[in-house]
């Protein structure tokens, strides 16, 4: 549900591919902040955020380089940030149970395929505008429930749903000419399954989904010159998604709006003054809206112009 009420300025449902593909979409950030004269590092993973009595006052960086800062924004996994890089020892023990009960379970599994051609699809030969849209495999409500039920029982579903986009469609910087990348967005695994690589038993669920749309387009099985399979394992372990969500935790009504991701904590500030959250497990989630980020820098600026406020009648009531 939270896919579908996209929009990304063309109607409700829409999504808009980055030129260049997601990594784009880093680059033009990171552009756009060095404009403004920040210094970006990359390769540069944080270990450890210091703080000194309930205030933060910078970062430890693996290596042992320390950054001082009075503000720190963290775009990591709750868990990560708070129970990692953070301590539970420096925190209020309500929020750190609530942290530690945040539920960040994920039955996707991500499959990238590199084509020798574009699928051809029984139902409306040939290439078009079709081929542009996201393409799924649901043929019905029951046949949702089914693969979300094997997963409940603590199998991959026999008939996974699987929502796929042909990027190269639009954007040929992608790939040589003549070949095309095809993802697929497809559920359900167990969510157990983050805790092992579960190899084999993947590659079989993934088989599943490629026959599943090798039904509806006979040339695409032929087309696949190469194929990624990420499981929930793979997510977290590769890009410390915990639990290979990739909302860092679940769009469920105990987890949304003010309750996002702990009760007295849904603005974007945490128990630690000066350190604040951005990551898609504030308002409003993920799907690459900036939303949760727009906010946060709202607040901050907030917080300064009270402490400077503060500052000026304070220096006021001293004259």
């Amino acid at each position: 549900m939270h896919h579908e009420i996209g929009d990304a300025g063309l109607g409700l449902s829409s999504w808009g591919y980055p030129r260049g593909g997601m990594g784009a979409v880093s680059d033009a950030l990171k552009d756009s902040a060095e404009e403004f004269g920040a210094e970006v590092r990359t390769n540069a993973p944080v270990e450890r955020i210091l703080q000194r009595n309930g205030r933060v006052t910078g970062v430890v960086l693996e290596g042992g380089e320390e950054l001082e800062a009075d503000i720190v924004v963290a775009a990591t996994h709750p868990r990560i940030t708070f129970l990692e890089q953070l301590g539970r020892e420096e925190l209020p023990d309500e929020f750190v149970g609530a942290i530690e009960r945040w539920n960040s379970r994920s039955g996707v599994v991500k499959i990238n395929l590199a084509l020798s051609e574009l699928p051809d699809f029984t139902a409306d030969p040939g290439r078009g505008d079709h081929l542009g849209g996201a393409i799924e495999l649901a043929h019905s409500i029951d046949y949702i429930e089914e693969a979300f039920q094997d997963a409940r029982r603590g199998e991959p579903a026999r008939r996974p749903f699987s929502d796929g986009v042909i990027p190269t469609v639009f954007d040929r910087t992608l790939c040589p000419e003549g070949y095309h990348i095809m993802s697929l967005f497809t559920q359900w695994v167990p969510h157990e399954w983050s805790k092992e690589p579960h190899r084999e038993e993947l590659e079989a669920y993934a088989d599943r989904v490629i026959d599943g749309y090798g039904e509806l387009a006979p040339n695409l099985k032929s087309a696949i010159m190469h194929r990624q399979v990420l499981g929930p394992y793979d997510m977290e372990q590769d890009i410390g998604l915990i639990g290979g969500n990739i909302f860092h935790g679940e769009l469920t009504a105990e987890q949304l709006f003010h309750m996002r991701p702990a009760p007295g904590y849904a603005d974007y500030r945490t128990p630690i003054r000066g350190l604040y959250q951005a990551s898609s497990a504030t308002h409003a989630g993920g799907g690459v809206c900036a939303i949760p980020a727009y906010n946060c820098v709202r607040e901050i600026r907030r917080d300064r112009r009270r402490e400077r406020l503060k500052e000026r009648l304070t220096l006021r009531n001293r004259g």
